[in-house]
Parts: structure tokens; sequence; C-alpha cells
């Protein structure tokens, strides 16, 4: 106990009674405290151990060990729900989970018009203000003509969380009745960089036949300007499906780590 004495070195009877009332009130509750703990740890040896402190404390490092067991088991409940089917990771030979930035994967049939046989994306994480490699393999089975309707989920990685992202002035988590209507580049004019030199079609209708890419360097740095403020640096999940006339023309999913 500290006591703070005044200039002359002196304090009053009444406040040394105070301050030492207040110190014994303090030493008799943490008795009282220590008791009961003393007397419930003793009933419970009496109880459940047959009078053994030994076995009490096993006891009780089963319940403490048992309990973290369950917080971890339900915290890895917990992440896994969270994860969207389709998001791909992968243990290494040390076992640890690493996500993998960009990948992508077909949640529909081989007999839909729209089949992508690969997509590469250089560098990963994608770099939004800075150059991109496209490596692109897909087949169109039929020509692909205005009304398409696509449903897009977007869905961001907080934490543990995954949040699907709503739709935000067309971008997000989005029902589209007819993409086709979207695409900025109309006729008559021509479209742009890099479409004509991947030999890519830039609006509808989206002709038959085999589309491929090789190491095709392009720039996405116009795209930053007109980016929604959520879609900043962070790990995406995006589920994709289009229809033609109620028939489904595509469905993917990509995961894909963003830098910015």
């Amino acid at each position: 106990m500290k006591i703070q004495f005044r200039e002359k070195g002196e304090i009053s009877g009444e406040v040394l009674l105070e301050a030492l009332e207040s110190e014994q009130w303090h030493r008799e509750q943490a008795y009282q405290q220590e008791n009961c703990t003393r007397k419930l740890l003793q009933s419970l040896r009496d109880k459940c151990c047959g009078g053994s402190w030994l076995s009490l404390v096993l006891l009780v490092s089963i319940v403490i060990f048992s309990q973290t067991w369950l917080i971890l088991y339900l915290l890895k409940i917990w992440g896994s729900f969270y994860t969207p089917a389709g998001h791909i990771v992968y243990k290494d030979s040390l076992g640890k989970l690493h996500h993998v930035h960009f990948s992508w994967s077909n949640c529909g049939e081989s007999s839909d018009p729209v089949q992508l046989k690969l997509l590469k994306v250089n560098p990963d994480p994608v770099l939004l203000d800075g150059n991109i490699t496209l490596d692109l393999n897909s087949v169109l089975t039929e020509n692909l003509m205005s009304p398409i309707k696509a449903v897009v989920e977007v869905e961001r990685r907080i934490g543990w969380l995954w949040v699907k992202i709503p739709c935000l002035d067309g971008l997000g988590s989005c029902s589209y009745e007819d993409v086709c209507e979207l695409v900025p580049f109309s006729l008559p004019e021509p479209c742009p960089d890099p479409f004509p030199r991947f030999k890519l079609p830039c609006r509808c209708p989206a002709l038959k036949g085999h589309y491929v890419v090789k190491d095709g360097m392009f720039s996405i740095a116009n795209i930053v300007t007109i980016l929604p403020a959520w879609l900043v640096s962070g790990d995406y999940y995006v589920h994709g499906m289009a229809y033609k006339n109620g028939k489904r023309l595509g469905c993917y999913t990509v995961y894909a780590s963003i830098s910015y």
C-alpha cells in the first residue's frame, strides 16, 4: 500500500485508519475467494475423482483439451462454410494450404456451345495498372446472337469470410437480360485493340469458330478509371452462367487475386 504524505510528512489518523481498513477489506475478499475456490476443488475432487488430486488434474486437462479442439474444429468448419464452391486450393509438400491466385473451372457440360479449353493470365496476382499476358483457347459451336441472358455472382474474401458483392451500377452479383446491350463497341465503329490483333469478337453476334490467343499482351489501365470502389486489391470469386432462350450456353467459375 502506498500513502501520499503531505508537505510536512504528516497524515491524519482518520486517513491512515481508512487506508488500513480498505487494505484489510481487500485481504478478506481475497481470502474468501481463495477459500471458496479451494472448497470447490476439494468438493469436485471428492465427488468425481475419489479424493485424488492427480485424477482431478487429469480431468481438468482433458476438459481444456476437448474445448480447445472443439473451438478449432468449429473455426475450420466456419472457414469451409464460407469458401465458395469452385474455390481451388492446394497443399505443398509440407502439407501447408495455399490459395491458387488465378484458376478457372467449367461448371457446365461438354455439350454447351461455349467451350473454354485454356485460360491463363500473367502476372499473377493480376495487376490492374500494368500489362497483362493472355493465353486463350476456346470454341464456339454456334453463333451467339442477341439476346443472351447472364447471371453473375461475385464474392470477395475478407479474412476467413467470403462476402457476396451486391449488384452496384451494373457490376457485381447481377442478372443481365442481354449482355450484348452492355458492349460499348457498336457498329459502324471498328473493334478497338486488342480485339483485331487477337482476332476476337468485340460485339454480338459472336460467330462460331475456334479462338486462340498465345502470349497476347495488352493493357487494361483505362479500365481502372471506371472500376467501382469495392474492386480493390484482394481475392475474388466469380461464377457466371449464360443462356439463350432458356438453353444454357456455358457456365464457368474464376478465382483471381487482384493487385492495384
